[in-house]
């Protein structure tokens, strides 16, 4: 008769849930443009972005979760939405550095876009 007690014991064991460690968050994202000069961080909390001409313009929205898409990622915020093109080497015709991605950027009726990669040493 003990044997069934036994054998419940371990099967119910065998299904409590071990703790795991927190999940490490994603890499910030940075893009950038110009003319006008415009840029959006992604963060892995929200996704902010600003044009530098205009002091107010700091639109920040929770981020989105990720669409994978076949050449990047896309993100649809309410009022920001971002399609990144990963590989696609860019420029952003100001200075000499190369960025990673190309990124287009849709926020409220206006379109942008620009050059953007992770930033590096930020987790």
């Amino acid at each position: 008769m003990r044997a069934p007690l036994i054998s419940a014991t371990v099967l119910l064991a065998g299904c409590a849930t071990v703790p795991t460690a927190p999940a490490e968050p994603a890499a910030t994202y940075r893009a950038l443009g110009t003319e006008p000069f415009w840029s959006l961080t992604i963060d892995g909390r929200e996704m902010v972005f600003t044009e530098a001409a205009k002091p107010n313009s700091r639109i920040a929205e929770a981020q989105p979760r990720a669409i994978h898409g076949f050449a990047g990622d896309i993100y649809q915020g309410r009022r920001i939405n971002v399609n990144i093109v990963h590989g696609q080497r860019c420029s952003d015709g100001m200075s000499d550095r190369v960025y990673q991605d190309r990124v287009q950027v849709r926020v409220d009726d206006r379109s942008f876009e620009g050059c953007g990669g992770p930033v590096e040493g930020r987790r």
